[in-house]
């Protein structure tokens, strides 16, 4: 049989680690960039009280629509009518290139932009285009570049905030001149926050969501929340991109238990004070002086950081996994001799200063 399944799909196979087989044991893993630290008092209550009989009728309540409004009130007035639940952020930056993207168009993304994203856009026949975080330039993001770079071509710019893997969080300022620039090319700019937990909210892009009709936002509860079985996230669209967007998505996405779950967490946020205050003095820890081994532009709060060795010849992913360490190797992006770590904290944290000294001393 002939399986006459679309052109872009067949030209384009989804790349995943979440597809592949199960990952070997490591001592210490730091890959995935989810939050396995600590946990919200108020979400592990919810989850203990969860009923059997809340999984039999379908999703329909709006509590945690009300909860994600009532935890943004203070930086922006949303309302159920801004709010599109998604089981993750990925869904989230998934619906968005299927509401705007068909084929032909073009997309201004970040360089280091999940890179499932990218591949997304070319499943829907549109052209990926990025604006690079230069190495002499230490990985820094430059909000001057990717806004000069905006033009009426581009039918959607996308970058993430914080960036993954650098672990750096742009200035609100910096987000401004995005979204001013942009709305001039008529422009609509998605912001990635999946790891937005691990800064203040005040230093969000939903601070701005009020003053710019062209800012999208997608949000996750897997990363500073620690709820990554959950699969759950929203997008935060101006209303008419929430009612447009809502007649593509499943309206059932996010179970019963997880939106429970989840409104539970943003119930209580007070432990992401504790959390960023711990990832800070552990990632302090990890940035040392070291001889050949250096740190991209990163945020102290910031769970996730790049790490590159002077030789570009080192596998550097590969040394951390012979020494009990899986990390991810961001060969795609800076080269075979950088890595993203998440930052550990507590006894964890002391075997991979050792795994970075016998790498650094080349034992």
């Amino acid at each position: 049989m002939e399986y006459r399944i679309t052109r872009a799909v067949r030209n384009q196979p989804r790349v995943s680690y979440a597809l592949g087989t199960e990952t070997p044991p490591c001592e210490v893993d730091c890959g995935e960039g989810v939050n396995v630290e600590l946990a919200s008092p108020a979400a592990r209550r919810a989850f203990a009280a969860l009923d059997f009989n809340m999984c039999a009728p379908y999703p329909h309540a709006n509590g945690l629509k009300e909860a994600i409004a009532a935890y943004w009130k203070d930086h922006a007035a949303l309302g159920n009518e801004n709010i599109v639940l998604t089981e993750g952020s990925v869904s989230g930056l998934y619906l968005v290139n299927q509401l705007f993207l068909e084929p032909g168009d073009c997309v201004l993304g970040g360089a280091s932009l999940f890179f499932e994203y990218g591949a997304d856009v070319r499943l829907h026949g549109g052209f990926f285009e990025t604006v690079p975080l230069k190495a002499e330039e230490d990985y820094r993001f430059s909000a001057a570049r990717f806004a000069a770079a905006l033009s009426p071509r581009f039918k959607l710019a996308a970058f993430d905030n914080p960036n993954n893997p650098t672990g750096q969080a742009v200035p609100p300022a910096a987000l401004e001149e995005i979204l001013a620039a942009a709305r001039e090319a008529n422009v609509c700019v998605l912001v990635d926050e999946a790891y937005g937990d691990y800064v203040p909210r005040g230093r969000s892009a939903v601070s701005l969501f009020d003053a710019y009709d062209n800012l999208l936002v997608a949000r996750s509860f897997s990363k500073g929340f620690g709820l990554a079985g959950l699969r759950a996230g929203y997008l935060l669209l101006p209303p008419k991109l929430a009612a447009a967007a809502n007649t593509l998505s499943n309206p059932y996405a996010v179970s019963s238990l997880s939106r429970r779950v989840a409104a539970a967490a943003l119930s209580e946020p007070e432990f992401l004070d504790e959390l960023r205050a711990r990832t800070a003095a552990a990632k302090k820890s990890l940035m040392r002086p070291w001889r050949h081994l250096s740190f991209a532009h990163t945020t102290d709060s910031v769970a996730i950081c790049m790490v590159v060795h002077a030789d570009s010849n080192v596998d550097l992913a590969r040394e951390f996994a012979r020494r009990g360490v899986r990390a991810v190797s961001c060969e795609g992006f800076a080269g075979r001799n950088a890595a993203r770590l998440r930052v550990p904290i507590g006894p964890r944290l002391e075997k991979v200063l050792t795994a970075m000294e016998r790498i650094d001393a080349g034992q």
